[in-house]
């Protein structure tokens, strides 16, 4: 009986940690940006773009937009992934799971 007595606090203990962990990654925001600048682009904890900035005005054709639109936005999803794994594993201390919580967030 303490044995499940010890599960149960480590499994509330658990939720906590993913509770505050979810409610962190949610609340952080990325910054990606490309050719020095050019596009700027916010993204949230779940690497949702919030925001983009563009200078028009030295952008010479649509396809340039859209390379430094991708170029700008991957840099700032890894950013948001690689805090979301490094949050996962402060939460976790380290343990690996049999399966991929970033889709739980």
């Amino acid at each position: 009986m303490k044995n499940m007595f010890n599960m149960l606090k480590q499994a509330q203990e658990m939720k906590s940690k993913f509770s505050e962990m979810k409610k962190n990654i949610e609340n952080s925001f990325f910054f990606g940006e490309s050719h020095n600048g050019l596009v700027k682009v916010k993204v949230n904890g779940k690497g949702l773009m919030i925001d983009i900035s563009i200078s028009y005005e030295q952008i010479e054709d649509i396809s340039q937009i859209e390379n430094l639109i991708k170029v700008a936005y991957g840099e700032a999803r890894n950013k948001a992934e690689e805090f979301c794994t490094s949050e996962m594993d402060k939460a976790t201390g380290g343990m690996p799971l049999p399966f991929d919580m970033k889709s739980f967030l």
